[in-house]
């Protein structure tokens, strides 16, 4: 997977976007809380000293470590992420 290109998994709870941020894997549900927006078409930016995930319809900005947005009330869920033997697991319950 692309540091630039996120990548996207579909599951039968729907759709996660997979990022990598830095070297790590950070896992976000891909519809932007506020216009279901998908996150996998978004861009990763570098502000106020961190690296987000940015919505691409509005540019509203994602921790991808946490789903925190710089908006409040938009928060988006994050999943856990671990690399075992050279795969990466979604914890997704």
């Amino acid at each position: 997977m692309s540091a630039q290109k996120p990548h996207l998994v579909e599951w039968a709870g729907g759709e996660i976007a997979v990022f990598r941020v830095n070297g790590a894997f950070y896992a976000l549900d891909n519809l932007c809380p506020h216009k279901e927006a998908p996150l996998v078409a978004g861009s990763q930016v570098f502000e106020d000293g961190q690296t987000w995930v940015s919505c691409p319809w509005h540019r509203f900005l994602f921790d991808p470590a946490t789903g925190r947005c710089d908006r409040a009330g938009f928060d988006t869920r994050a999943y856990p992420v671990t690399i075992e033997e050279g795969q990466l697991y979604i914890q997704v319950c």
